[in-house]
Formats: C-alpha cells, structure tokens, sequence
C-alpha cells in the first residue's frame, strides 16, 4: 500500500504530465496553424498569378466559338465568294452609295426570275446571268443580310469587335468589307480602318506566355488593354486573301480575374477558421477525455481502487458521450466492486465466476438501446441474446440528426469481463466519433487507431457500421472484418452483398476502409449480425450456414416488420439448433425503409 506522501508525489507528477502533454498539443496546433497559413497563401498568390492568363484563354475561346459559328451560318449562302468577290471590286461604287449597304433591298423578282425559294439558293453561276442593276441590288441585299446576323452575334455581346478583312490587290493594304464596329450609324466599308493595329493585337495574344500576361495586367492602363484573335472566314472560296478578325477588351478578363481573387481570399479566411475550431474542437472534446479515461481504466485495471477511479471519472465534466460513459465505468466500476466482495464470500469459485459473467451480462445488455428511432419513413429493430458465457456482441442505432440514421453491430473477440469492458470502450468511441461526422469508412479508420492504443491484451472487434440518408434513402457503410450483410432491393429478395471487407478493429493500426454506397428504395431492408447465427450448431455438429439463412430471408415478405423479420430468424435458428446450447452470441439488426 502507498502512503500519504506517496500518493502526494504521484499526483504531483501526473499534474506535471498533464500539463507538459497540454503545452505539446498547444505548440503542435500552432505549428500546423502556421503551416497551414504559409501553403495557404503561397498557393493563393499561384492562383492568382494562373487566373488572370487562364481567364483570358477562356475568353478567347469563347469568342474564337462566336467567330465559328458565325463563320458557318455565313457559309449557308451559296454565292458568298461571288458577291464577296463584287463588294472587293466595286468598292468605290459601294462607298458612294452606303444607303444602298444599310437598306433592305427588295429581290423577289430576282428570286422569281432565277426560279428560287430563298436568296441564300442563289448561286454564282445564277448571280452572273443577271444584270448590272440587279446584281447591284443582289450584293447589297446580301451585305444587308450579313450585317443583320453580325448585329445578332453583337447582342451576345457587345463588347466583342468583329472585322471581316480582305486584300483588294496584292501588295495592298486589307480593307473592311464587314464590321459590327458603327461610328454615329454610319458603317465602315472600304476603308482601312485600324486593320494594321488588329493584326498586331492578334498576334501578340497568340505568342503572350502567362509572364508575359500577367505583366500587361501591371503595365497597361485597364481601358487601352486589348486582347484579339482570329479565324479563317470559311464562307470565302476565292484567290484573295481574307480574314476574319475578333478583338475583346480587358474589362471582360479583368472581371474574372477579380471575382477570382476575391472568391480565393474568402476561401483562406473560411479555412483558416474551419482549422482553428476544428482544432479546438477535437482537442477538448474529443482527445482529452479520452485520454483520462483510458488512463483511469488504465491504473483501475492495475490497483483495482474503486474509489480513486470513480474520483477521477467524476472530475471529467464532457457533456457528449465520453462523459456518459465515464459515469456508465464509474457505476460500472461500483457495482463490479460491490459483487465481488459478494462474490468473496461464496464457497467455491464456479459460484464466483458465475456470478461475475452475470453482472456484466446485465450491465452490458443495458448498454444496448431498448427504444429505438422512430420515422415515418423507415422502420427498425434489433435485439441481443448472449450465451450463457458473456461475450462482446453490441448493436447501436441513434439519429445524429433529423435526416441521418447511424447504424451499428459488433462482435469483440474472446468471452468474459474483458470483453464486455472492450465492448463498452468500443461502441464508446465509435458513437462518439460519429457524432463528430465523416463516413462510416473514416469513422472506422480512426476508432481503429485508437483502439490499437495500449491495447496490449492484442483484443479486436468486428464491426458492420452504416449512415442512412432519411430523405433520400442513401446507405453509406463500411465492413471491419464483420459478416456479410443482406440488403433486399426492389422485388428482389434479400440476398447476401460479398464484397471483400477491411480488417477487424484493434488489430494493426493505419488500417484503411472502404465506403459502400446502396440507395434503399420504399419497401427495400437491410439484415444484419453477427456470427452466432450462421454459426449456430445442430445435434450432428453442422452449422446453420449462410447458405440457410438466405433460404430463411428469401421467404420474407414485404409486409412483415424488422421484428417480425429478426423473430423469423431467431425461430429459424432456435429449430435447427433444437436442444443444443448456445454456441455464441445472436445478435441481428434490420432496418426496413417504409
């Protein structure tokens, strides 16, 4: 026994540890704060770099779009090189009589005359057989007729500049032929415009690396900065050269690029303040008190002094599920104390022993839910029969909120207070981590690490772990090592889902998970449990079998209720078994969406 100045010495260094431990997490949270900052911004100035040029190739690409559909609705005419052929030859005539361009010009007696539906019909070898006048009137109503479609691709947006271009005679300067770019609603045609400086703006787009971009948008005053591409101008079939030119100005890119950075500094901030709560959050909720139970359990399970485990239990104020279970250990505790000075007193040790494998019999079944949720859109049951040596089979299910649904059903290794103990540390943990969030694979992932933490008595359990989406029916689970589950779908019966499954819990640690994804329908049902039942043995020692148990969940029907459906069950296994004794454990969990 330790004296007064002892267990004064002890608590001294225990609080000297605890504190130590507290200024190692403090100074570990602040590194991977500042690390997190740095990456954070660092890679905010890369984005910010990248978006400016990436906004423009967006743009770009959308107007080279315009330019190709524009280019092939021009192409509909047939004459197109015929009478783009007669505005380059009779500019002159044409710029003197722009009234002629600008106006509709009426052609039904062409039309009636060449025998065709439509102007765009008209083709060059028809344009050719008419006369001066009419091939005058025919011209102009075509360039009437492309100015009206520039004018509509205009309205897409009328910050994009379209020239069509073409040289006169070689060696000669191109001239505008087509534009959607009006002066006091004058046109420009036949003049040379400004197609030296679009040329110029073309190709310095076309070559412009992300550096070079980027110091445009430094050095060039915001209203004078010009992008520009161009496109062949497929509608033209003949010998000069011609060319389709499209400009945007920097307005359209800087808007990008602002909303961008703005979004990206939004984003930083929100992570920084996701990581520091996530921080605090995990830290004295979740990993602090953990750590005092296991460390009370720990010492409990060493000196066997009630009274200072229920002390320092008592002095975790968590109001979740650890501080549950600390007061469920502390009574747990208590009342293991209190049978077993019973249990000194009886004669002989099967006495003993029995009476302890019943006390945590009762203690564990109480730790198991009686009442269970309650919906109008799903229905569910489950219920545990121990054998007669206690062992480590759980079940849990619990809303985590008004439309997710937490299912679970475990099978710790071994018999005996071991195991119940194991058994209550795990649902433990695996409720509360999934009142944390994540999926059922991260979840399991993390119990795992935890569980394989002092775990020197090398204990583990199985685990079978779903969240159901209420409102849509989503099942998300994740299989540690547990039996196959039986889903039915549909019309279909209920048919056992083989899918190869991660390691049992407490075994290695870093273990990793999948995630299995089902969509339960009206009338669909989920079956699950634990070993006992395929494992239950007959009189000649062969085993109820999986083989069975399907046989026995074909016969369900679809009006029958997760009960009705686990008492099937239990009755089907009860026959086989006959007057053999239990082999293990039944434990069974189904849920049936209504």
């Amino acid at each position: 026994m330790k004296g007064t100045g002892d267990r004064f010495m002890d608590g001294a260094v225990n609080k000297g540890s605890a504190k130590k431990r507290r200024k190692i997490v403090v100074q570990i949270g602040a590194v991977i704060i500042i690390l997190f900052t740095l990456i954070t911004l660092t890679v905010g100035n890369m984005v910010t770099m990248a978006s400016f040029s990436t906004a423009l190739s967006g743009n770009i690409s959308m107007f080279e779009d315009y330019l190709s559909a524009l280019s092939d609705e021009l192409d509909d005419y047939k004459a197109a090189t015929w009478f783009i052929d007669y505005w380059r030859d009779n500019t002159e005539e044409l710029v003197k009589d722009k009234a002629a361009l600008q106006n509709r010009q009426s052609i039904g007696d062409i039309l009636k005359k060449l025998s065709r539906e439509s102007i765009r019909d008209i083709t060059a070898e028809d344009a050719e057989s008419l006369s001066k006048e009419e091939q005058k009137r025919f011209a102009c109503r075509c360039y009437y007729d492309y100015m009206q479609i520039l004018e509509r691709y205009k309205d897409e947006d009328e910050n994009f500049l379209i020239i069509i271009a073409m040289t006169k005679h070689e060696g000669e300067d191109p001239i505008v032929l087509l534009t959607n770019i009006t002066y006091d609603g004058d046109i420009f045609f036949g003049e040379e415009g400004d197609i030296k400086e679009f040329q110029q703006v073309v190709a310095n787009t076309d070559v412009a690396t992300r550096a070079e971009v980027w110091k445009w948008a430094f050095s060039t005053p915001e209203k004078m900065m010009v992008f520009g591409t161009s496109l062949p101008f497929n509608a033209y079939k003949g010998s000069s050269e011609i060319q389709m030119l499209g400009a945007l100005p920097a307005e359209k890119v800087y808007d990008d690029m602002v909303y961008a950075d703005f979004m990206r500094n939004e984003v930083i901030v929100m992570m920084l303040i996701v990581l520091i709560l996530i921080l605090l959050y995990l830290y004295f909720i979740v990993p602090r008190p953990l750590a005092m139970v296991k460390r009370c359990v720990s010492e409990y399970s060493d000196t066997k002094d009630t009274k200072q485990l229920v002390s320092e239990l008592s002095a975790i104020k968590s109001k979740n599920e650890i501080g549950a279970f600390a007061d469920e250990f502390s009574s747990l505790a208590l009342e293991m104390e209190r049978y077993t000075k019973e249990m000194e007193k009886l004669a002989g040790e099967r006495e003993r022993v029995e009476t302890e494998l019943n006390v945590a019999t009762n203690i564990q079944m109480q730790m198991l839910p009686q009442v269970f949720p309650e919906s109008e859109r799903f229905k569910v049951y489950a219920a545990s029969e121990a054998a007669k040596e206690v062992g480590g089979d759980f079940y849990d299910c619990y809303m985590l909120d008004d439309d997710h649904l937490a299912l679970t059903i475990a099978d710790v290794s071994g018999k005996g207070v071991p195991a119940a103990l194991f058994m209550a540390v795990s649902k433990t943990m695996l409720k509360n981590r999934t009142l944390v969030g994540g999926t059922p694979a991260a979840i399991l992932r993390d119990v795992n690490n935890w569980l394989c933490e002092g775990n020197d008595s090398c204990m583990f359990v199985t685990v079978w772990h779903g969240i159901l989406t209420v409102s849509t029916g989503e099942l998300i689970c994740a299989n540690a090592g547990h039996e196959k589950p039986a889903i039915r779908s549909g019309d279909e019966p209920f048919r056992l889902i083989d899918r190869e499954h991660g390691l049992s819990l407490g075994v290695f640690k870093d273990t990793g998970f999948e995630d299995e994804y089902y969509k339960l329908s009206s009338g669909d049902a989920v079956f699950v449990y634990t070993d006992g039942v395929p494992e239950a043995h007959s009189g000649d020692d062969s085993m109820f079998g999986e083989d069975r148990l399907e046989a026995i969940l074909s016969q369900v029907s679809k009006d029958e209720t997760p009960e009705e459906i686990l008492n099937r069950v239990k009755a089907a296994v009860n026959e086989f078994s006959a007057d053999e004794p239990q082999y293990d454990d039944v434990t069974m969990l189904c849920l049936v969406r209504n």
